[in-house]
């Protein structure tokens, strides 16, 4: 082999290594990136109170009252509402005049 083909063969091993080294350099940030910016949008358990467990204080019925006046509360015979509803909706069903 001559010593051109040595150092052209040369120049292309190294040309191509710091290539891929390189493209490896910037492409490893910008996923590290967009993985910290997605994990901002990520909901924790840590970051709000979960009211669903707790007692409900039914301290806003007077307004459902008031609302109503003399109209009577609507009486909806649907027996699976007690199994497809959450205590929470219903209770705010009762206070719309929904019973």
């Amino acid at each position: 082999m001559s010593l051109t083909l040595r150092r052209l063969i040369a120049a292309l091993l190294v040309a191509g290594s710091l290539t891929a080294a390189s493209g490896c350099a910037l492409v490893e940030p910008g996923k590290e990136f967009f993985r910290q910016s997605w994990r901002i949008f990520r909901p924790k358990t840590s970051d709000y109170r979960d009211t669903t467990q707790e007692e409900v204080e039914d301290g806003w019925s007077f307004v459902g009252k008031e609302a109503r006046g003399n109209q009577p509360i609507e009486h909806e015979n649907d027996p699976f509402k007690r199994y497809l509803m959450s205590p929470k909706a219903r209770s705010i069903e009762r206070n719309l005049g929904i019973d």
